[in-house]
């Protein structure tokens, strides 16, 4: 869940003002962390829907490949997912609070423009 708040920083960083974003997550969870992860995705919306970020989900136990699709026609496919950082030292470590100071495990990232 932190990956993704952290993803959705940037989108919310990166928009205009007035842009509006619709941002629809699929993915797989466990029975047991269902509810948990529903409350977390709602919270989520709430907090986005008053910076122009629409955010909805669903579940889908048969989901495997991890990607980014835009409505421009680019796709991009990555290997981790969103879980590319390495851990840190503790909570003391700046980089637990500074995204840009996180060491990235090994991944791969396609980018690639659909036809």
């Amino acid at each position: 869940m932190r990956n993704f708040m952290e993803f959705l920083r940037l989108v919310i960083e990166k928009k205009t003002e007035d842009e509006e974003i619709r941002l629809h997550l699929k993915t797989f969870n466990i029975e047991e962390h269902m509810e948990n992860a529903i409350n977390s995705f709602q919270e989520m919306a709430d907090s986005l829907e008053p910076l122009g970020l629409q955010f909805t989900w669903e579940f889908d136990s048969n989901l495997h490949d991890r990607t980014i699709e835009l409505n421009n026609g680019w796709k991009i496919i990555l290997g981790r997912g969103l879980d590319i950082f390495q851990k840190t030292s503790g909570r003391y470590d700046i980089a637990e609070y500074s995204q840009e100071k996180r060491l990235c495990r090994e991944c791969e990232v396609t980018i690639i423009k659909a036809e």
